[in-house]
């Protein structure tokens, strides 16, 4: 696949200066209806990759890049750069700090009534999210990212000062973010014949067993998660209770906001609000938030304190329940998965390509977390995945043409429409628009491409990936001050009718970035090791280690030529030795290059041989 992640980044950079820029103040011009979460995603466009991706970055002035600093020239010289996201970020926290000093992450204009002819009430609009709060995780880590660098590099006592406030108020922002997604995480105990019964029992169903028998399965696959929940100190009593029931079923994963529990010593005033009913969705969005949370970066740079530690570390565990909890359920027996059962049915009833891809992503969660404690064998099981993620394209629109009458576009634009169980204790029931299935999509596959050792699977990925990219790109803007930026999906599925709209989606300019930024991370990563191709170059090594003892215990002394040649073929033959845990392809290929060189020397000394 072709794809320049770093030059693309800087591409958005670009168009978002140029848009949001006015008359030198930094304004939200998107039509995503603002608040604390737009914001927050119109910001983290410029902070993310440069906390990220090495090269990119923008706190230390007198080392930045020329391409860089030419992105960024709307903002000045470097110092100028470093000093105005300094006061961007001090006024995205002024605007959703409280005056008692308290953080605030209002949802804003992102809610939406149910009903179309019902309008969210103002009370609704200043509810909770998890969406806020793992925005504010991402937001946080790369401020602070930026302040505690930047600070390193200035004099000035005022400016130091600022930062420092800065500093001090983004880890305010994040110890509140984590804390709502602690609050937000939910644990859902029902008997067997319940509504909830029936949705486990017809999604994971797929040999026609016995009620009787794939519970009692499934509750064998999911003892060590439940146990672990029971282990998990903050769950509210009456949850722990009810766990302890083993005749009973549970699912866990993040509702969309702050849980109500009925505990009054858990939950935090009227914030509590939402039913306490995982969702994919936000499941989803919360684990993406909690990633940049548990990644070696975050605690090599020293971005959370002592006091930050337990939450985390609390935020770790629910993300590991999680997603063995899910992965259980969408891998669970030995025949076809049910994740591939399309549509996934999800716990109120509905069924959507969307949650497919939500669960999927959990799925993928899973694998990375794995493959990075370096727990698991990568080969034959991810083709279920690669199916999945290859059916969704299709199913999506994307890589299948859409038949008349086809929803798939629905999917785009205006989006899935994600319940917010709860939400009706302050007016008319709300739903949550999703648009970011093709971002979303993408995303997916790029992490399982990073994953897969089968050369076949990997191909089948980066196929569909580049179907993705063309048609991501053809629905940018492409005009005014926005153009270059998201999002126009009636430009691919209606192009003769379409005119683009003239202001971005941070909401789905910010999902795009994040790929960009996968995509980025996964070309500087090391490449999955192929087990096959490792075995390959040991032998060839073996080969060519006991063919070179030979030549040098042949070859006469004085000889210096052929003396010097077997010299560097030893050194290649070193170097292989050295990669060929982490390369194991770069290790055949110095293998094969010393066999080839040693027979060539061998076909000499025999020839010689003859002669005389």
């Amino acid at each position: 696949m072709i794809i320049q992640p770093r030059s693309l980044l800087l591409d958005i950079w670009r168009a978002t200066l140029k848009c949001s820029l006015v008359d030198g103040e930094w304004t939200n011009t998107g039509r995503d209806g603002g608040g604390s979460i737009s914001d927050a995603e119109q910001l983290v466009c410029l902070l993310y990759p440069a906390y990220k991706i090495p090269g990119l970055g923008i706190h230390r002035p007198d080392s930045t890049v020329p391409d860089v600093r030419d992105a960024l020239e709307a903002f000045g010289d470097p110092v100028a750069v470093a000093k105005a996201v300094t006061t961007l970020i001090a006024g995205y926290l002024r605007r959703y700090t409280a005056p008692d000093g308290t953080p605030v992450f209002p949802a804003g204009g992102s809610l939406r009534p149910a009903d179309a002819g019902e309008r969210v009430t103002e009370r609704q609009s200043a509810l909770e999210t998890v969406e806020a709060f793992s925005i504010a995780v991402t937001l946080s880590l790369s401020g602070l990212a930026f302040v505690k660098g930047f600070a390193r590099h200035v004099r000035g006592p005022a400016l130091t000062a600022t930062l420092y406030e800065l500093e001090e108020a983004l880890s305010g922002r994040l110890t509140y973010a984590m804390r709502g997604l602690l609050d937000s995480f939910a644990v859902d105990v029902f008997p067997e014949d319940s509504p909830q019964g029936d949705t486990v029992y017809h999604t994971i169903n797929q040999r026609r067993q016995q009620r009787t028998v794939l519970f009692d399965r499934l509750r064998r696959d999911l003892q060590p998660t439940r146990a672990g929940l029971r282990e998990f100190r903050r769950l509210p009593r009456h949850v722990d209770s009810s766990l302890a029931d083993e005749s009973r079923l549970f699912q866990c994963g993040w509702s969309w906001g702050p849980v109500r529990t009925g505990d009054a010593d858990r939950d935090r005033t009227a914030a509590a609000t939402a039913d306490p009913v995982p969702s994919p969705y936000f499941t989803a969005v919360a684990m993406d938030g909690i990633v940049d949370l548990l990644a070696d970066q975050t605690l090599s740079l020293g971005l959370i304190s002592a006091e930050q530690q337990s939450d985390a570390a609390a935020l770790g565990t629910c993300w590991r329940l999680t997603q063995n909890y899910w992965t259980a359920l969408a891998r669970y027996g030995t025949g076809q998965w049910p994740l591939k059962d399309m549509p996934w049915r999800t716990g109120v009833g509905e069924e959507s390509d969307y949650s497919t891809l939500q669960v999927a992503s959990v799925v993928v969660h899973s694998l990375m977390r794995y493959r990075g404690m370096g727990d698991i064998v990568l080969g034959d099981d991810l083709t279920p995945l690669v199916d999945v993620l290859e059916e969704l394209a299709e199913r999506g629109g994307i890589t299948r043409r859409l038949v008349a009458g086809s929803r798939a576009r629905e999917l785009h634009e205006p989006g899935a429409a994600v319940p917010l169980p709860g939400s009706e204790r302050y007016g008319p029931a709300a739903v949550w628009p999703a648009a970011d299935y093709a971002p979303m999509l993408l995303k997916r596959m790029l992490q399982v491409a990073g994953l897969a050792q089968d050369l076949r699977q990997r191909d089948r990925l980066l196929t569909a990936a580049d179907s993705l990219v063309e048609h991501l790109w053809q629905r940018r803007l492409n005009r005014g001050p926005a153009s270059g930026l998201w999002d126009a999906p009636g430009l691919v599925y209606a192009p003769h009718t379409t005119k683009s709209p003239r202001e971005p989606s941070w909401y789905m300019t910010e999902r795009v970035m994040e790929v960009l930024v996968v995509a980025a991370t996964t070309v500087n990563a090391a490449p999955a090791r192929s087990d096959s191709l490792y075995e390959e170059a040991i032998e060839m090594l073996r080969e060519a280690e006991h063919l070179l003892a030979q030549e040098l215990m042949l070859r006469p002394a004085p000889e210096p030529e052929p003396r010097q040649q077997l010299g560097r073929i030893e050194q290649d033959l070193r170097r292989a030795r050295e990669v060929v845990d982490t390369r194991p392809g770069v290790a055949l290929a110095r293998a094969a290059e010393a066999l080839r060189l040693l027979d060539e020397l061998a076909v000499a000394r025999s020839d010689a041989t003859g002669r005389g």
